[in-house]
């Protein structure tokens, strides 16, 4: 029988030792610091903006956001993670360059982490921000798994570029205020509008500019003092199943940046081309629930000379996003676009979102106007 002497069973044991870290630093790293910050994918939402459905990390792009991560039921969520979020969010209240974002992230105890507790967390501890619920019905949080979150509570700092600076369980106040003011110090990068891929269509326009249009009508339902900052004009017509769920979605976007400097302009072009009456043309309109300005290009010259008759066109139901100087900043090449929690509806409603982006964007930039 061998028998291994003591100095052996030394460098035995260090080999195990070694080994076993080893293997113990190669193991996934929970969070994702350093990379770009996943969209969130939340189910429910409450405290949001009026008129707002949803809410994603792109909507606070040239911010700081602080994230938190929680469940109703963790103890460590009560006695740490909630305490800091209220304190840190008050002492930033007044810094438009931070965003305080609150989401359970549910993968245990599904019947009591439910979207009614995440809401009742926000009221208990008077939580002035966005709240989400993301995971249910035995699915472990799509987010929580995005981000390699590792439990809760959960804290993520997402700088302005949109990168994850911070993805961790432990920090405190006084840390957490430190790493805001240091990242509010980094720049925010330049803004520039996304636009859709080049081979959904319609992209080869964007950067031009939108020619003098010459419609056989336009009707003006929407008085203003001054010239807007971003107008939107989309093609339309009736029996049209697109333009009927995509006009609602134009007269949503209306009401809610129509004092900000946006326009939208409705354009009719009649299939088969035809002559049509204003009244007509309104009636039509609101019947499809939209009420902004109207606009008829009977024969459709106005768009074939820009846009039908200069490349391959998938549609007639087009949109534009055209800036103060003319210039147009955003193409929808149709047919459809709107807000929907329907998953086979995902590409209108995630159209409509950048969409949605575009048009904050413009009108942040005040005059719009482009050289």
């Amino acid at each position: 029988m061998n028998h291994i002497r003591p100095a052996h069973w030394v460098f035995v044991l260090c080999w195990l030792l070694l080994g076993s870290t080893t293997l113990f630093a190669q193991s996934p790293k929970r969070g994702i610091e350093g990379r770009p910050a996943p969209a969130w994918q939340v189910e429910r939402w409450f405290n949001l903006p009026d008129g707002e459905r949803s809410l994603d990390v792109s909507a606070y792009a040239g911010k700081v956001v602080f994230l938190y991560a929680f469940q109703a039921w963790c103890p460590g969520c009560h006695s740490r993670g909630f305490p800091t979020l209220k304190t840190l969010s008050t002492r930033f209240a007044d810094a438009d360059d931070v965003a305080f974002v609150a989401i359970q992230t549910t993968f245990e105890g599904f019947d009591s982490n439910t979207a009614e507790r995440a809401k009742a967390m926000g009221e208990r501890y008077g939580l002035e921000m966005p709240i989400g619920h993301s995971g249910s019905n035995g699915k472990r949080s799509r987010l929580m798994q995005d981000y390699r979150t590792g439990g809760t509570p959960w804290t993520i700092l997402i700088d302005k570029t949109g990168r994850v600076r911070f993805n961790d369980f432990h920090l405190d106040v006084e840390t957490g205020a430190t790493m805001i003011e240091k990242l509010r110090k980094e720049p925010a990068p330049e803004r520039t509008i996304t636009t859709l891929p080049p081979e959904r269509g319609g992209q080869d326009v964007v950067g031009t500019r939108m020619p003098e249009l010459e419609f056989d009508a336009t009707i003006t339902q929407v008085k203003r003092a001054e010239p807007p900052k971003a107008t939107l004009y989309r093609w339309w017509t009736t029996d049209c199943p697109w333009c009927r769920d995509s006009l609602p979605a134009i007269e949503t976007l209306r009401r809610r940046y129509e004092d900000q400097g946006l326009r939208t302009v409705g354009v009719f072009h009649p299939k088969p081309p035809r002559s049509v009456t204003k009244s007509a043309c309104i009636k039509d309109a609101k019947e499809l629930g939209y009420r902004g300005d109207l606009a008829v290009d009977e024969d459709w010259s106005e768009l074939k000379r820009f846009y039908l008759d200069t490349g391959r066109r998938k549609a007639t139901s087009v949109t534009f996003l055209v800036d103060a100087g003319g210039v147009i900043r955003f193409v929808h090449p149709g047919p459809v676009f709107h807000p929907s929690d329907d998953p086979k509806k995902a590409e209108a409603d995630a159209d409509y979102r950048q969409l949605e982006a575009a048009i904050r964007q413009l009108l942040d930039e005040g005059s719009g106007a482009s050289d």
